[in-house]
């Protein structure tokens, strides 16, 4: 989730305009200056929240119930930055620029990524799981 902060969510121009969405700000140019920017600062919070709760759920391997909830948590939080990538591009900036749409870039798609290795790691923790509670009553199987 650091990668988001430092990447371009979403992109928009016209001939003179040009609004750029990053993490911390939206910024629309017209002629090489700088005419209005709107304060993004709520997706590098969630971001980085999203972040600080991968690594603890990284590091609570020997709870893994635990970590499943902490995975659930972040799914939450990885899914409240896309809303507000979406809402900062698609409502605010398009709004600034005048109905022109723009492109998402990179940014837009790195919380998809991590929503599906999310994912990925609860099923490997579910089936961690399964092997531990099944080696316990005798009968380990693949």
């Amino acid at each position: 989730m650091g990668a988001i902060v430092s990447s371009q969510i979403w992109v928009s121009a016209t001939e003179s305009k040009q609004a750029v969405l990053t993490a911390m700000q939206l910024t629309v140019t017209e002629n090489g200056t700088v005419i209005e920017t709107v304060n993004t600062l709520a997706i590098a919070v969630v971001a980085g929240l999203a972040g600080v709760v991968a690594l603890a759920s990284m590091f609570s391997f020997k709870n893994r119930m635990n970590q499943m909830k902490l995975n659930l948590v972040n799914s939450l939080l990885i899914f409240a930055v896309i809303g507000l990538n979406l809402y900062y591009g698609y409502m605010q900036g398009t709004d600034l620029m005048g109905g022109v749409q723009g492109q998402y870039k990179i940014g837009f798609f790195l919380p998809v990524f991590a929503i599906l290795f999310n994912s990925l790691a609860n099923r490997f923790i579910q089936k961690d799981e399964k092997k531990v509670k099944d080696s316990i009553s005798g009968r380990l199987r693949d």
